[in-house]
């Protein structure tokens, strides 16, 4: 079965729109329910149980601000958000009840709840809110979110129940903003490394680190009636055949992000498979050395345009992703405000025009061994990849047997997460700066306003770890500074323009396949919800 046609889901609003919507005080009702939940509805939620959900990977800290996949299962069981959007990017109330932005889109006033407590029995107040938000603008704590809060000036508690928060410009992004960012205890800010206090339908309960996550049901929350589970524990696995047995053998009851090699065997076993929001997008990151390191081959823009040309992204689609996939050339779908159709096909697999640029860039292959060279140095890519995504590696392996065709040695080095994230990332020990050629990854939140892209962090335009040293290419940051400031639709699609220029000709961040993120559930259980970032919801859940 084929879907390499897919494409994300068309959620996306236009910022304007979000703004219009949004300025006079409102509250919103809940959307209608799938057929699903109504079905579920007329049957009746069951309260009581646990629910056990695998999952490929364990979590890293309790930090809400670190929006890495690994962290999706504990966002929303732990913490809550003050407002979230609907799979139709509705912005539905949780914290927040109500909302209104001035008429320049420069400040949000938000109504929150007063019979909110946190799990340690305090009060939820407006301040608590103006503490995440201080936390979120300093580099070293804001973590993801930090990227995000660029125009925000700060905010202000406006009594126990009323937040006010400023931008320095209009925000077309605000409202995403607000749906990511999950409000924590600053208190617990201290001890995230091991534990959480949030507002959120569940309570920590136990964390082993690499063998189970289990939190219990939060007799306090705020919404009444849920949840209706006792329990629910993630139980990470490293060998991925396991947790898809797990499934089959009903040892488990979910599934976060199963393979997609294994997406009709589910289905043949009687197991429902779901597509998330389509909202991923796999990529390849390219790091050429930063300015106080070594030249080297990728300091080339000739070989990092050698390395786009080489993508054969209908055979990644095809035999990496078994089809649930779809190839593209830029980061953003069709009906986004940063999509330009000229820029759609401005590379195709094209091993020819590699081997060209390889040429006119000097490296040649000296010695008769198959691999190119040049002033003694052969032409060898470290490739990273993600152990607990499996497809990455075939990815990667897939561009090593392309490449090795024109003289290019792809390096392909899979990393456990624990391993993966400093890589990735960066450390205070590299100066900020990855370790790797090339990083075969995965992004997200292009598919809302496009400013979400550039949050993650190869493509933010701030504490890079691919321009650790601010050497973004020319009018990169520039151009990305307008788009993010305005709410007009021409001025943003010029910016955006350059912006889409520019990284097809530096060959940074190269874009493969939209990313479904594959939830899985036995019969049994019902309710079981993520966002449309991909982030489980278990509040709703209940099983049979």
């Amino acid at each position: 079965m084929a879907y390499k046609h897919l494409s994300p889901l068309r959620i996306g609003l236009l910022a304007a729109l979000l703004l219009a919507l949004a300025a006079a005080s409102v509250a919103c009702a809940p959307a209608p329910p799938t057929e699903e939940m109504a079905s579920d509805m007329e049957e009746g939620p069951q309260t009581g149980g646990t629910l056990v959900v695998g999952t490929t990977d364990d979590i890293i800290n309790f930090d809400a601000f670190s929006l890495g996949f690994v962290s999706y299962p504990m966002q929303n069981q732990c913490y809550d958000s003050l407002i979230l959007y609907d799979k139709r990017l509705n912005i539905m109330p949780r914290l927040a009840t109500a909302w209104e932005t001035n008429a320049e889109g420069t400040s949000v006033t938000l109504t929150l709840r007063d019979d909110v407590v946190w799990h340690n029995g305090r009060a939820f107040v407006a301040d608590d809110v103006v503490q995440n938000i201080d936390r979120a603008l300093v580099p070293d704590t804001g973590s993801n979110v930090h990227g995000m809060v660029q125009t925000v000036t700060g905010a202000t508690a406006n009594g126990d129940h009323s937040v006010t928060i400023d931008f320095a410009a209009p925000t077309p992004n605000m409202f995403d903003i607000l749906n990511v960012m999950r409000i924590m205890a600053p208190e617990s800010f201290d001890s995230l490394a091991n534990s959480c206090i949030g507002t959120g339908p569940f309570k920590l309960k136990e964390w082993i680190p690499g063998d189970v996550l289990t939190f219990t049901r939060n007799e306090d929350y705020w919404e009444e009636g849920r949840p209706y589970l006792d329990e629910v524990s993630f139980k990470p696995f490293d060998d991925l055949e396991a947790l898809v047995t797990a499934l089959e053998t009903g040892i488990i009851d979910a599934a976060i992000a199963i393979p997609p090699k294994d997406y009709q065997r589910l289905l043949d076993a009687g197991i429902a498979v779901e597509f998330g929001q389509g909202g991923l997008l796999y990529s390849i990151t390219v790091n050429p050395p930063d300015p106080d390191q070594p030249e080297g081959a990728l300091s080339d823009k000739r070989v990092r345009q050698a390395v786009c040309w080489s993508i054969d992204r209908d055979a990644i689609v095809d035999q990496a992703l078994f089809g649930v996939g779809g190839a593209t050339v830029v980061p953003f779908p069709d009906y986004s405000v940063a999509y330009f159709e000229e820029l759609a096909d401005h590379y195709s697999f094209d091993l020819d025009a590699a081997a060209a640029l390889l040429d006119e860039a000097g490296w040649v292959d000296t010695d008769g061994d198959g691999v190119r060279d040049k002033d003694g140095v052969k032409l060898v890519l470290n490739t990273i990849t993600i152990q607990a995504f499996p497809e990455t590696t075939d990815i990667g392996t897939i561009l090593e047997a392309d490449m090795a065709t024109i003289g290019v040695e792809i390096d392909v080095e899979p990393l456990d997460s624990a391993t993966y994230g400093p890589r990735h990332l960066g450390t205070p020990e590299t100066n900020g700066s990855a370790v790797f050629d090339l990083d075969v990854t995965f992004v997200g939140r292009q598919h809302l306003d496009p400013m979400g892209l550039f949050d993650n962090s190869p493509f933010r335009p701030r504490s890079s770890p691919i321009f650790p040293h601010g050497d973004f290419p020319e009018g990169y940051v520039e151009q990305l500074a307008i788009a993010g400031s305005t709410f007009d639709r021409e001025t943003r699609r010029a910016a955006f323009l350059q912006v889409g220029e520019i990284m097809l000709d530096s060959c940074i961040d190269i874009p493969i396949s939209w990313k479904y993120t594959l939830f899985a559930r036995q019969a049994n259980v019902h309710g079981l919800d993520w966002t449309v970032n991909d982030e489980l919801i278990a509040g709703n859940t209940w099983v049979e």
